[in-house]
């Protein structure tokens, strides 16, 4: 079987449930983002879900950046 898809093979096939436990995707300021929560609200941006090219040249979405949620999506 052949998988075409853009997403990480890490995401598809979980091996440790506490290394993605903590993994969640959220909508901040209308971006798809896929994060890693911290303490609190607190998060860190791993990937940026969206298919708008814009998105990607906003400096404050790089991955590796903290953002803090005040609502889940």
């Amino acid at each position: 079987m052949i998988l075409y898809t853009m997403m990480p093979q890490e995401l598809i096939y979980q091996n440790e449930h506490d290394d993605f436990g903590r993994q969640r995707i959220v909508s901040y300021e209308g971006i798809p983002l896929l994060v890693e929560m911290n303490a609190g609200q607190e998060c860190r941006i791993l990937r940026i879900m969206s298919s708008d090219p814009t998105h990607y040249m906003d400096e404050r979405y790089t991955p590796g950046s903290m953002i803090t949620l005040t609502q889940l999506s």
